[in-house]
C-alpha cells in the first residue's frame, strides 16, 4: 500500500496508522441521508446528547495522536468528551452513510475501530439499497448487525435512548 502524507490531503482519516483520503465529495443521496439522520437525532436528543454532521473530528481512542475519523453523523451524550477540536473519546452513536469509495473502510476498518474503542452503537446506511445496518456494540460488540430495509420496516430503533425510533421514510424520502 502506498504511503499517503496527510498534509497533501484536504480531508483525511487515520485508522490503525493508515491514512485514508476523504475525496471525492459525497453524492447528493449520501448528503441527503446524512442531513436527514443528523436532523432526526438532533431533534430527538436535544438537551440530552449532542449531534454533529461531518466534518466533525473524532478521536475515538481518546488520544489525539491516534486514530482520527470524521463520521457522517456523531452523537455524544457525555459532554466532557467534547472539545473545541471535536470529540476526544468514543461517541455514543456513529453513523456512516456508504459511498462507493468508502464502503469497504466503513464496513471493516471503522467497524473494528468502533468495536474496540467503546462506541455503543454503529449504523451503516446504504442510500442505494435503502437499508440501515445497526451494530449494538455495547450489547454484543462482535455480533451481527440488525438490518432494516425501507419498505419492509417503518422505523429503526436507536438503542442509545429508550423508545427512540427513527422513521425509515425520513431517512430515505
Amino acid at each position: 500500500m502506498e504511503t499517503v502524507n496527510p498534509e497533501d490531503l484536504e480531508r483525511y482519516e487515520m485508522i490503525d496508522g493508515v491514512v485514508y483520503d476523504m475525496s471525492p465529495s459525497p453524492s447528493e443521496g449520501h448528503q441527503r441521508a446524512t442531513t436527514a439522520i443528523g436532523s432526526l437525532f438532533f431533534s430527538a436528543l436535544k438537551g440530552r446528547c449532542r449531534t454533529y454532521v461531518s466534518p466533525f473530528d473524532v478521536w475515538p481512542t481518546g488520544d489525539t495522536q491516534d486514530a482520527y475519523v470524521q463520521p457522517d453523523v456523531t452523537v455524544i451524550c457525555d459532554s466532557t468528551k467534547i472539545t473545541n477540536d471535536g470529540c476526544v473519546g468514543a461517541p455514543d452513536l456513529v453513523v456512516e452513510v456508504l459511498s462507493p469509495s468508502t464502503a469497504g473502510k466503513d464496513r471493516k476498518a471503522k467497524l473494528r475501530l468502533y468495536q474496540r474503542t467503546g462506541v455503543r452503537e454503529y449504523w451503516i446506511v446504504d442510500p442505494v439499497m435503502r437499508t440501515v445496518e445497526v451494530f449494538r456494540l455495547d450489547k454484543n460488540p462482535f455480533g451481527p448487525a440488525e438490518t432494516y430495509a425501507f419498505g419492509e420496516d417503518a422505523f429503526v430503533p436507536a438503542g442509545i435512548a429508550e423508545g427512540l425510533q427513527i422513521p425509515m421514510g425520513d431517512i430515505f424520502d
